[in-house]
């Protein structure tokens, strides 16, 4: 997966970025978008998702809050960037039997996740950055799927919420939010893919490498006044 280019190979050199569901498709891009520009990371995903015997990488399961909090005892050191990527998607009808479960899991991985990792790393994070990657869903409904547009729309809110607390540390929290990413997540219902992307108004999916460059833009110098801000990567799905 090569990023896209126009970002310095030195804007993060040597600086400790985490980056949390770094094996899934825009997980992976933001790895590599932040490894081109020097960083040093710390991936952390699924155990079954982790490389064996690779530095750098720690298995642990989002929704087990004793494990996550292990994993970031694990973290040492400053921290240039939290990314909390991490999120699970399924599209189930409310009354479906399985609901209340799949309301659990999204809520767990994709909201008390980025909320307990942010609060752990807080003192690692003094003059860097959190970017939560949520999801124009956070604004509009997704296709049966409640559980995922709620946990979403309280990452947004979250991340407003980071911005206004964290800001006398001098830590910046600001969020993407992509449309339909062409990713196997993303791709996972064809009839509802082709619809979202006849109503996006450049007409296709979003590529991983743009969502990825979105969250180093955020996290890097250059955006060193924006907080509190959320960065749109949908093709103009929410302009329509």
């Amino acid at each position: 997966m090569t990023p896209l280019p126009g970002f310095s190979s030195d804007l993060f050199l040597n600086d400790q970025v985490v980056i949390t569901g770094a094996a899934g498709g825009i997980g992976r891009a933001i790895a590599a978008a932040f490894a081109e520009c020097g960083a040093r990371l710390v991936q952390i995903d699924r155990p079954q998702a982790v490389p064996p015997n690779q530095s750098g990488w720690i298995g642990c399961d989002l929704a087990d809050r004793a494990a996550l909090i292990r994993a970031a005892e694990q973290i040492k050191g400053p921290i240039a960037a939290l990314i909390n990527c991490a999120g699970v998607f399924r599209r189930m009808a409310l009354t479906d039997t399985e609901a209340e479960n799949e309301w659990d899991r999204a809520l767990s991985i994709n909201l008390t996740a980025p909320y307990l990792l942010t609060r752990a790393l807080v003192p690692n994070l003094t003059g860097g950055a959190v970017v939560n990657v949520t999801s124009v869903r956070a604004e509009t409904a997704a296709e049966r799927a409640s559980a995922y547009t709620v946990s979403k729309a309280g990452l947004a809110a979250l991340t407003l919420s980071l911005a206004e607390e964290l800001a006398p540390r001098q830590i910046r929290a600001n969020s993407v939010a992509p449309g339909d990413v062409d990713t196997a997540m993303g791709n996972g219902d064809p009839s509802v893919t082709a619809k979202l992307v006849a109503r996006t108004p450049l007409r296709r999916m979003a590529r991983p490498e743009e969502v990825a460059a979105a969250c180093v833009f955020l996290a890097s110098p250059l955006a060193s006044h924006i907080t509190g801000s959320t960065l749109r990567v949908d093709g103009g799905f929410l302009a329509v």
